[in-house]
């Protein structure tokens, strides 16, 4: 009688495979296609105060703290609306039961501790402010994201405060242009976040879940959001009326185009498709508006390369990304 040989399982390879598959629900974890926004938010400040200040290891620091904080913000984000998730977004990591909800905040608040030595480690100063935008982000995530337009001004007021942030890591002070930078940051960012609630505003209603422009209605709310957008443009371009070198307005060019390219679908038609592709273009001109500033300081094929490499791979991950940002 020849003896049967049982096939012996390959523990490697399913190790190797349970290993991607919980790497890829962290990563979806922390929208990892967003990578650049905390980084163009924050570059400004960074840029700006060392032309000044000079170069120093704080300027790195500094962009890593702001990523770090802005991804522990994300797991919040889903940690807090978990239960929500459950219903409107079952495939995320948390409500699909890939990460645990007590996981998902104990490396947020993880991350958190980093930002916060991190943060000390620059300046004591820089160390309050991380504790503030920790701050912004908790109550954001768990109490004003679901409170109208309190929500649609508290993320886009911390976002704001990232290019101050910068400066203030780097250099231990706030040059005037920042806030210019922060000025138009936070007012795009308040125009954008009431947009982007349009690509789910029809689940908020069926869960009971107020955002502006359920608050406000959709027309009223996109009346304020474009006037904010507007607004934004005009305090960013402020500086080439001031003396300052009118070269970077390129930056803020291509990224009107590109506002009204993906805003105007919007504002015929309220959908949640036209929500979804405003958000998109959202992104897009994030990264051509918000370091904009710092042109002014840098060579133009410098800040070119930053801005367009950093455009490049948030395109490839977008489209390549399987959930919703």
């Amino acid at each position: 009688m020849i003896p049967v040989i049982e096939p012996r399982p390959n523990l490697a390879k399913d190790e190797m495979k349970s290993t991607v598959n919980a790497l890829r629900a962290y990563l979806e974890l922390i929208r990892y296609p967003l990578f650049a926004i905390p980084i163009v938010a924050t570059l400004p400040g960074i840029v700006l105060a060392s032309h000044d200040f000079g170069w120093s290891w704080r300027a790195p620091v500094a962009l890593l703290t702001a990523m770090l904080g802005y991804f522990a913000g994300m797991i919040k984000n889903d940690y807090f609306h978990r239960e929500q998730d459950g219903v409107a977004n079952p495939s995320r990591p948390i409500p699909s039961g890939r990460v645990s909800a007590r996981l998902a905040m104990r490396i947020a608040s993880l991350l958190y501790i980093v930002c916060l030595i991190l943060g000390f480690a620059m300046y004591w100063i820089a160390g309050l402010m991380v504790m503030g935008l920790i701050a912004i982000s908790h109550s954001y995530n768990a109490y004003l994201k679901q409170r109208g337009v309190w929500g649609s001004l508290s993320l886009p007021f911390g976002i704001g405060m990232l290019s101050v942030f910068g400066a203030v890591s780097v250099a231990g002070y706030v040059p005037t242009l920042i806030w210019f930078a922060f000025g138009a940051t936070f007012l795009y960012d308040f125009g954008t976040h009431i947009t982007s609630t349009f690509k789910d505003i029809e689940r908020d209603i069926s869960l009971g879940i107020t955002t502006t422009p359920i608050q406000m209605g959709r027309r009223p709310a996109l009346l304020v959001s474009s006037l904010a957008t507007l607004a934004a443009f005009g305090v960013a371009l402020a500086p080439a009326f001031l003396g300052e070198s009118p070269y970077y307005a390129v930056w803020i060019a291509v990224a009107f185009v590109a506002t009204i390219v993906t805003r105007m679908p919007l504002l015929r038609e309220q959908s949640e498709k036209n929500g979804y592709f405003a958000l998109e273009g959202a992104m897009i001109t994030a990264i051509f508006l918000f370091p904009a500033l710092m042109a002014t300081v840098i060579p133009f094929p410098v800040a070119a390369a930053i801005i367009v490499s950093l455009l490049l791979v948030t395109m490839r991950l977008l489209h390549s990304y399987k959930q919703e940002v």
